[in-house]
């Protein structure tokens, strides 16, 4: 049985007067936050498509894991892309992505793991299914 390591959940997000931005997990991974197209970091778009493929392809390690396919598995890419709602409110309407799947796997076992993938991602369940966004009362800065 793996020991499983639970890393912190909340992301702190910071915009300084000047526009630059940063996003820092209480993990300690960092990214800086671009506040214009131009702008070096991630857009908040970016970061969700980020998310999105980052749990795929963790999830396809841990459906071939379960389905005894792990072995033969050499590589995995994922790309996603994301298209806005053309009416309010501002959101994302879909998300289209496409799999790289490297190693001997024939067409239906490349499906079953892409499959499976897709039931493991909790990223890609919470888009499918929502989650609830609660405030709370935040501690104000002097």
């Amino acid at each position: 049985m793996p020991n499983i390591v639970a890393r912190p959940t909340t992301v702190d997000a910071t915009l300084d007067h000047a526009g630059q931005g940063s996003v820092q997990a209480r993990s300690g991974a960092a990214a800086r936050l671009a506040n214009l197209a131009s702008d070096e970091g991630f857009t908040p778009l970016e970061f969700m498509d980020a998310a999105l493929a980052g749990c795929l392809v963790l999830s396809v390690r841990i459906a071939a894991r379960k389905l005894g396919m792990l072995d033969r598995l050499v590589k995995v890419d994922v790309s996603v892309t994301h298209e806005k709602a053309a009416e309010p409110p501002s959101r994302v309407a879909s998300f289209t992505t496409a799999f790289m799947i490297e190693g001997e796997f024939s067409r239906e076992e490349r499906q079953a793991l892409i499959a499976e993938a897709h039931a493991i991602c909790t990223v890609g369940n919470t888009f499918k299914h929502g989650a609830s966004i609660s405030d709370v009362e935040p501690a104000l800065a002097g």
